[in-house]
């Protein structure tokens, strides 16, 4: 008997049976193979061998036929389990990720009420800014004697513009291309330059004897260099401000529930408007309460009407 008879003995996976499929297709095979053998064999024996030999190879045959057939009965039931094991599994998994959604769900509205108390917490900052804001404005109106303009709240937020800024001149000499002698080779090619053994005149830009040399470039040629002095400055490059908008004007705070009012919209009012617009309440979703029956009418058929 074929060992695909112990799968039958508790449930199996959908990959299990698959594999128990691949392996009953091989010994389908098998048999088949078995089937034609012992039909040629009885067929060249026909002429040569006695009744009982035949007999013999006659019942192989048959044998191998019935092994067929079991494999075959054995193979249906299997893709029969295998169907049904596709199906169980998917439904396990939609039942998983359904199960899943409905603790995510839970969670989630455990949590909604924590949007509330953010978003007050948020009006509470946007209220102190307001209010510095004011102070700040009024103060700067009439300053004490020699008191700086004062900042507000929010302008820490953003960052300046930034100018250029010399730190340092200094005299070098350097190489430079003959064909370009205001502008230094890179730095990695001064230190691989070869002197010529004498200087030579007439390379300067202004006639004077000057030294030469030679320096390998990047791109493998040859480059003629002169040394030349220049003026280094180190210095600090100019950097572009970043602008942050106000919160007040960035930030929407919708509401938490339908029919309710935002907790904040983006607005771009001076403080005290923002200030007035705080102080304004909020207005919470309506009692819903009962609904009042109504009445509609339509015509009835002309049989049902009493005279």
């Amino acid at each position: 008997m074929s060992k695909l008879a112990k799968l039958f003995g508790g449930r199996q996976s959908s990959t299990d049976i698959a594999s128990a499929i691949t392996r009953a297709h091989a010994e389908l095979e098998a048999a088949e193979a078995a089937v034609v053998a012992a039909e040629t064999a009885y067929d060249d024996g026909l002429l040569t061998l006695d009744k009982a030999a035949l007999r013999k190879l006659l019942d192989t045959k048959v044998e191998a036929g019935i092994e067929i057939d079991q494999i075959r009965a054995r193979l249906a039931k299997l893709e029969r389990e295998h169907e049904k094991a596709l199906e169980a599994e998917a439904e396990s998994e939609r039942q998983a990720a359904y199960d899943r959604a409905k603790e995510l769900v839970e969670a989630a509205r455990k949590k909604l009420p924590s949007y509330e108390k953010s978003a007050l917490q948020i009006r509470d900052v946007l209220r102190s800014i307001a209010e510095a804001d004011m102070a700040v404005e009024l103060a700067n109106e009439s300053l004490p004697a020699g008191a700086a303009r004062l900042e507000k709240a929010e302008d820490i937020r953003s960052t300046r513009q930034l100018y250029r800024e010399d730190l340092k001149h200094e005299t070098v000499e350097l190489w430079a291309g003959i064909g370009d002698q205001r502008t230094p080779i890179p730095d990695h090619m001064q230190r691989q330059v070869n002197p010529d053994a004498r200087p030579r005149a007439g390379v300067a830009s202004n006639g004077e004897v000057a030294f030469t040399g030679r320096v390998r470039t990047d791109g493998g040629g040859v480059l003629e260099v002169v040394k030349r002095r220049f003026i280094r400055t180190k210095y600090l490059p100019d950097r572009s401000g970043w602008h942050a908008p106000s919160l007040a004007a960035s930030v929407e705070l919708p509401p938490l529930d339908a029919g309710s009012s935002p907790f904040w919209s983006a607005v771009s009012y001076p403080p005290n408007s923002i200030l007035a617009a705080l102080d304004k309440p909020l207005l919470r979703r309506p009692d819903e309460g009962e609904r009042t029956p109504e009445y509609l009418y339509s015509l009835a058929p002309k049989e049902t009407l009493n005279v």
